[in-house]
């Protein structure tokens, strides 16, 4: 349906403004300039109250007083209150949120039609107050860890539900359902957190059909999105398969969008056919960096920690390093002070310390997460090697090429006391930059005493974070650091197992790497209750009892 042309400068009458912005409405429709705007072309028409005298919105916001009761039992259930009225979630009439749908009155032709009805009306059901009340719950629940879960997206888009915008005019139904999912999942309201098994089909059905209606750049770019939260939901709960798979998903539909190439010094690299085109906006382009970059070292970092090989080669990234999400909202291009105009070979040159001065958190994420996957590579090729010819001086170019990038690194990163805000992100960096150490020595330990210090060093490293860290406060941590720090343990239980073949091993070095393994296991019983991360506690605490006692 083609809009109106925007009205000349002119008063509007009582009701011809759209009810969300109302002062600066220019009344087109479906859908006003303003709304446009904001929503990116938004995914629901705005509301008139010119032909009904009254907008859907104001119904809606009549009923809060009830529905706030109706949430409060939810979070409480025990409490002798009157009863919502749940149905069997086997039964048609179920909500995937949870609430009663109304059953339909025209027999069955009319429910074929409300099946039928647009997902982008994901909300207009028979006591829609109380699915937005509910959905905003998880929203909140969501954004409260939404940096730590991986939501590259700023979060601002998110300000106007406060002020009852309809959630779906912001995103798409594939990333509303996964957000769905995490604040579920998140949440400390057992009627909430209960519900994850019935959100979890619902977020899939989305993602697996979000591109297949329409591929504008905001619904490709909430697709990332909304695979990736759904690859860490996954390698949080242990399922490994499925986590590798969204995530290799999010990582296809990054690449075919021709987000590696982002100012690319090579102006035949972009994709023909990508249906981003050229971002209006710094904040627009922001997001695609951070999006590649996040399911980027996504991808690759868990594919190293399952000892998959790899699927993405770094050589093809030009894309610049990303900047921390609310930098690309700043007065002016950002870009202009702290961006090439052009970039190419962007982890290549990492890779082979070429200065870069790329210092946001973010990028810093990237990097760590990158040397760790690098490592990890460099140490299967090594033990493979070795394994064959028995000559590990053979690799000593290689190693000493990544051993001074992942050095430079470690100078470059901020201590974790340095931003409180941030300290389960800074936590994670210095974890995957001295797991890296760990990991491309690991192969040299038993015939070089420097590799074999190196490896205590980093491992003594990731327990002196933990130790700076108070780890109850944080909440929720990435699952990889089940991986991290199981890489730590082992460097400590592998030391107690050859002291005790060693009559003449220091005391004081044994009761070290005791306290050393016991801080680890504590910290990971911290965040237990993350499977990914209680699997690893169990593997680590049984290799440590072998050793223990001997």
């Amino acid at each position: 349906m083609d809009q109106q042309k925007s009205p000349s400068r002119r008063q509007l009458n009582k009701g011809q403004a759209c009810y969300n912005c109302r002062l600066k409405c220019d009344s087109v429709r479906p859908i006003c300039g303003p709304c446009a705007r904001f929503v990116g072309g938004g995914l629901e028409d705005c509301e008139y109250t010119a032909e009904s005298g009254i907008a859907r919105s104001q119904v809606l916001e009549e009923q809060i007083s009830i529905i706030e009761s109706r949430i409060q039992e939810l979070e409480k259930p025990n409490e002798n209150r009157a009863s919502v009225g749940l149905h069997n979630p086997y039964q048609p009439s179920y909500s995937p949120l949870g609430f009663t749908n109304p059953q339909p009155q025209a027999g069955p032709s009319g429910s074929r039609s409300q099946r039928k009805h647009s997902r982008n009306n994901y909300f207009n059901i028979s006591i829609p107050t109380a699915q937005s009340m509910l959905t905003n719950h998880r929203v909140d629940s969501f954004l409260r860890h939404a940096s730590q879960i991986g939501f590259f997206l700023n979060p601002e888009m998110f300000n106007s539900i406060s002020s009852r915008a309809s959630l779906s005019q912001i995103a798409c139904p594939a990333l509303i359902d996964a957000i769905c999912l995490w604040g579920s999942h998140l949440s400390h309201s057992e009627a909430l957190s209960s519900q994850t098994t019935t959100l979890l089909p619902e977020a899939l059905r989305s993602a697996a059909m979000s591109l297949s209606n329409q591929r504008n750049a905001n619904t490709v770019i909430q697709t990332i999105q909304a695979e990736a939260l759904l690859a860490r939901y996954f390698f949080r709960n242990a399922r490994i398969l499925e986590g590798k798979y969204h995530a290799s998903t999010a990582v296809s539909i990054a690449l075919s969008s021709g987000f590696h190439k982002i100012r690319s010094s090579n102006t035949q690299s972009n994709p023909p056919q990508s249906p981003m085109g050229y971002p209006p906006t710094a904040q627009e382009e922001g997001e695609r960096i951070n999006a590649f970059w996040a399911v980027l070292t996504l991808n690759n970092t868990w594919l190293a920690a399952d000892g998959s090989p790899g699927d993405v080669s770094y050589a093809i990234v030009d894309t610049p390093w990303p900047l921390d999400i609310e930098m690309y909202s700043q007065v002016g291009n950002i870009f202009t002070h702290t961006q090439p105009s052009n970039s190419s070979s962007t982890v290549e040159n990492f890779l082979t310390n070429v200065p870069d001065h790329a210092t946001a958190l973010v990028a810093l994420h990237a990097k760590a997460a990158i040397v760790f996957d690098q490592a990890y590579r460099l140490a299967t090729q090594f033990t493979e090697s070795m394994n064959r010819t028995n000559q590990p001086n053979n690799h000593c170019a290689e190693y000493s090429r990544l051993h001074q990038v992942i050095e430079s690194l470690k100078q470059a990163l901020p201590p974790i006391s340095s931003d409180v805000n941030s300290k389960s992100l800074l936590l994670i960096i210095h974890s995957f930059v001295h797991a890296a150490t760990i990991q491309l020595n690991n192969p040299f330990r038993l015939h070089f005493d420097i590799s074999r210090s190196r490896a205590i060093n980093a491992a003594i490293s990731i327990v002196d974070c933990m130790r700076q860290t108070n780890l109850p406060t944080l909440g929720y941590i990435d699952a990889i650091v089940g991986t991290l720090w199981m890489a730590a343990s082992q460097v400590f239980i592998t030391e107690l197992s050859q002291a005790r073949h060693n009559p003449g091993s220091s005391r004081q070095n044994v009761q070290q790497f005791r306290q050393a393994v016991e801080t680890i296991l504590a910290a990971m019983s911290v965040f237990s209750d993350c499977r990914m991360i209680e699997l690893q506690l169990e593997t680590a605490q049984r290799n440590y009892a072998a050793v223990r006692h001997h």
